[in-house]
């Protein structure tokens, strides 16, 4: 049995599988995870919603963020300017590709201030609550 196949990959205890398919479960686990590529992390602070959506290696031109009715829609097409040879021997786990997201705002989100930022890899969309939305803080004193 040719134990080459292993070296690339991240099994630990699939040794019953023939090496010729270590593949699949290689394409599995992309697949799994492209349907929630890019990763998106969304919080909700007193007076706005913050929306980071992890996406390195793109340029801010990439992005397109728009609104359609209470859809805001987040996309890259991403046109690769020269077809990237493959060289044999080279293996890539990241190569920036085309991508949506879309968020469903409710009510509370003030739709003309909405402001977008790119920074290290991460597109930071800003969604700013309406005045009567914010969370109101009050210290009560205790008598």
């Amino acid at each position: 049995m040719c134990n080459r196949a292993y070296q690339y990959s991240n099994r630990s205890n699939r040794h019953h599988q023939h090496p010729r398919h270590w593949w699949k479960e290689q394409f599995k686990q992309q697949f799994k995870n492209a349907l929630n590529y890019p990763p998106v992390n969304v919080e909700e602070l007193d007076d706005r919603y913050e929306v980071n959506i992890y996406a390195a290696g793109y340029e801010k031109s990439d992005f397109s963020i728009g609104l359609k009715g209470n859809l805001l829609i987040v996309s890259v097409d991403k046109h690769e300017k020269e077809p990237t040879k493959k060289k044999r021997g080279q293996f890539f786990q990241f190569e920036p590709s085309n991508f949506e997201k879309r968020f469903e705002l409710n009510k509370k989100i003030n739709k003309e201030l909405i402001i977008a930022e790119y920074e290290a890899g991460v597109l930071k969309v800003t969604l700013p609550k309406l005045a009567e939305f914010e969370t109101m803080e009050q210290e009560i004193k205790v008598n």
